[in-house]
């Protein structure tokens, strides 16, 4: 059974780790009755570089295909606001102490066709 939902993109502003801890934030916030917590990953794949967030709920597994739909959905709704509109909704949360920053992580990746590495990161 899978541990959770990975999100893998690239920001249209190159490695905006502000955006990335936006969108991880407030996305996590949209759910939070499923207790939603978050991991950020700034992975370098033979030079190319990518952010992953892997969303992590007991309600976010295989078993539940539906919520898992709703997060993704959510996240893209979020994806396209415009940067300011999503950077004030994450400043005012984190204003008022609702969400804090989580510490962005950096890992080097290899092509491997049989397994899936964001398991290994956490």
């Amino acid at each position: 059974m899978e541990k959770g939902l990975e999100i893998a993109f690239q920001t249209a502003d190159g490695m905006d780790e502000a955006l990335v801890q936006a969108l991880a934030g407030v996305t996590a916030y949209d759910f939070r009755n499923m207790d939603i917590k978050y991991n950020i990953f700034l992975v370098d794949l033979y030079g190319q570089k990518y952010f992953r967030i892997l969303f992590l709920s007991k309600k976010l597994t295989d078993l539940h295909p539906e919520e898992r739909k709703r997060v993704r959905e959510k996240f893209d709704e979020n994806a396209r606001m415009s940067y300011g509109e999503i950077m004030k909704i994450y400043h005012d949360l984190k204003a008022r102490g609702i969400i804090v920053d989580r510490p962005i992580k950096e890992v080097r990746e290899e092509y491997d066709l049989w397994e899936d590495p964001i398991w290994q990161y956490i």
